[in-house]
């Protein structure tokens, strides 16, 4: 698998804000490329894990892809997705569980980056999450690399 989330930057006076949305992820910087490497920075902090690294892929009108360096890392990105959601509607583990259906040591297990779910399984815990949000897959052209 190969998880990519899509962010957005923009122009607002003198500073440059940028986001990740589905990461729940908002920093600025002085230009639109110290803006790129302050949400790198807050992603890799937050995951917290040695030799976990993302890479900032810009996009025409104002949008941006993030995706793990490794494929391999995308459960990092995963359990961060799904703590940054879970505390922005703030849920406990156990509350999620709960809504789930399942153990609270099952859900921690894909919030530790442990096990990585399908994407159905993701789109069950969003809506456990908030039965007004929803998983979108957006297919997207990517610029190749020169």
């Amino acid at each position: 698998m190969c998880i990519k989330f899509e962010g957005n930057v923009f122009k607002s006076g003198k500073y440059w804000p940028i986001e990740v949305p589905a990461l729940y992820i908002f920093t600025q910087g002085k230009s639109r490329r110290d803006a790129y490497s302050m949400i790198k920075e807050a992603v890799e902090i937050r995951v917290n894990r040695p030799d976990f690294e993302v890479d900032v892929v810009p996009l025409p009108e104002n949008k941006f892809i993030l995706r793990a360096k490794r494929n391999e890392d995308d459960k990092y990105l995963v359990a961060l997705l799904l703590k940054q959601q879970r505390a922005k509607y703030g849920l406990s583990t156990a509350d999620v569980a709960r809504r789930l259906g399942i153990t609270k040591h099952a859900y921690a297990q894909y919030e530790q980056a442990r096990s990585l779910p399908s994407l159905t399984k993701i789109e069950e815990f969003i809506y456990a999450m908030s039965n007004k949000a929803h998983f979108v897959i957006n297919i997207f052209e990517e610029p190749k690399a020169a």
